[in-house]
């Protein structure tokens, strides 16, 4: 195997570490504003419609800050390789394997030990939980189609070009 075919299995890698690591952030700033939204007292039933709402627009504006630091628009042609950056894919794998378990351990320990859940109705409190799962699986695949269509409209556009 070549050494440009290792560094673009260890870019393809990179991209599902990194797409990993992000959501995993993502999924963290979501549980921080429940988190925040039941110590103020928002009803579950209010948070069923806010989390949503709102975890589709952190997605939104963190994938189109990423778009714009990537510079999608480049005027390379083919496949273009450098070095692989060994710094920031440790850290993402750090990222990747410990911030998802970390967070549902701090939910955990929220649901515990937090008045307004406890006191709350749980049949309120299952179904708030299962709407911001639900927002939460929503916005990446709504993300995930939007990019596929993007991408795939400016590939075409660039073959009819050629």
């Amino acid at each position: 195997m070549s050494k440009e075919n290792v560094l673009l299995i260890l870019w393809i890698i990179f991209g599902f570490v990194f797409i990993e690591a992000f959501d995993s952030v993502l999924v963290f700033f979501t549980h921080l504003t429940y988190f925040g939204l039941t110590a103020s007292g928002v009803s579950f039933k209010i948070q069923t419609f806010i989390i949503p709402i709102l975890t589709l627009i952190l997605y939104v504006i963190s994938t189109v800050l990423i778009l714009k630091k990537i510079k999608t628009s480049s005027g390379s042609d083919g496949i273009y390789l450098a070095d692989f950056p060994k710094k920031t894919f440790t850290i993402l794998v750090i990222i990747a394997i410990f911030l998802s378990p970390i967070t549902n351990k701090l939910s955990g320990l929220f649901a515990e030990n937090s008045d307004a859940i406890q006191n709350s109705d749980a049949v309120d409190f299952i179904s708030f939980y299962g709407w911001m799962t639900l927002g939460i699986n929503m916005s990446k695949w709504i993300i995930m189609v939007a990019l596929i269509f993007m991408f795939r409209n400016k590939y075409n556009l660039k073959d009819k070009i050629n």
